[in-house]
């Protein structure tokens, strides 16, 4: 039986596991695939060599949606991601295409599927850089980045109340809004209660594979292109290490050197950690997703079968 829901496929998966092979050869083979990436750093212009971005011959050949989308000079928020990514869904689909979701932002396709939250939950990443920062700087420095933040809320936080002000903080920067509009925002419909999603995962059963992979790639993403992308960055935006950019994985890392808070020496191995800490989390995430039916790192052909299936289901091809 024909189903009335128009189909979106997920395609999740740890850092170095294949995401962007398996997309283009999906959509080689799938002519209505449009790709959407799900990632928060390939959507700047300008981080290209930390960010695994696909090269300009693939992009140019398999265009990716939401990669090179804005410049440094804003803040690509979460909202501004479900919004924007809601928006090319139905474009896609007013063209009879089928949108292709592919990325390691887990936070990101979880906001897809289950709607955008009034308030996020706490992100460790970001509220343990908030507590650095705060160790560091003193809860002042936090207290003056909310007042510039989000003027109406800091009124309504004690100066020296370091667990509601890191709070604050924490939900203006993941939901890109005020905390009074946050508050007041309606929850978006789950993804899968108007379409009807396919998900696919990419999952190693050897984690000790998906490090070599992840090792033999660390040393073109934090080269001395690395180092100089950031230094252009610098110069050409002026931007500070709390931009969400310049948290990422690899670009923390490079900046550190530039601001001599590591050695050079030390690159490598620190950025190559964090990634590695990194993919453990997005195994994690997908541990726990429902309906996500997961392939090994060479299981490519199996999962294609598996797609052709679903889509026949779907009387979509």
């Amino acid at each position: 039986m024909k189903v009335n829901k128009k189909p979106i496929v997920f395609l999740l998966g740890p850092t170095a596991s294949g995401k962007t092979e398996w997309a283009i050869n999906w959509q080689s083979q799938f002519e209505d695939f449009e790709i959407i990436s799900v990632d928060s750093v390939m959507v700047y212009k300008e981080c290209n060599v930390g960010s695994a971005k696909p090269s300009k011959f693939i992009l140019k050949k398999h265009p990716h949606h939401l990669v090179n989308s804005v410049s440094l000079n804003r803040i690509f928020s979460v909202a501004d991601f479900y919004q924007a990514a809601i928006k090319l869904i139905e474009n896609i689909h007013s063209q009879n295409k089928i949108p292709l979701m592919v990325g390691g932002s887990m936070m990101y396709f979880n906001l897809l599927k289950n709607g955008l939250s009034a308030l996020p939950s706490a992100n460790e990443s970001l509220r343990k850089d908030l507590e650095t920062r705060m160790l560091e700087k003193g809860i002042e420095a936090l207290y003056a980045d909310l007042k510039k933040l989000d003027p109406k809320a800091a009124q309504t936080i004690k100066s020296k109340d370091s667990q509601r002000i890191i709070r604050a903080i924490e939900v203006i920067t993941l939901t890109g809004m005020s905390i009074n509009d946050s508050l007041s925002s309606i929850k978006p419909n789950r993804l899968d209660e108007k379409f009807e999603l396919v998900e696919f995962g990419i999952f190693p059963k050897e984690r000790s594979e998906l490090h070599k992979r992840i090792e033999s790639r660390q040393g073109k993403l934090v080269g001395e292109s690395l180092l100089e992308e950031i230094i252009q960055i610098k110069s050409d935006f002026n931007i500070s290490s709390t931009h969400p950019a310049m948290k990422a994985i690899n670009y923390r890392q490079g900046l550190n050197v530039i601001e001599g808070k590591i050695e050079r020496s030390q690159l490598f191995e620190k950025s190559l950690f964090a990634t590695r800490q990194f993919a453990k989390r997005q195994c994690t995430w997908m541990r726990g997703w429902k309906n996500l039916r997961n392939f090994d790192l060479h299981q490519w052909g199996d999962a294609t079968e598996e797609l052709k299936k679903q889509l026949n289901l779907l009387e979509i091809i």
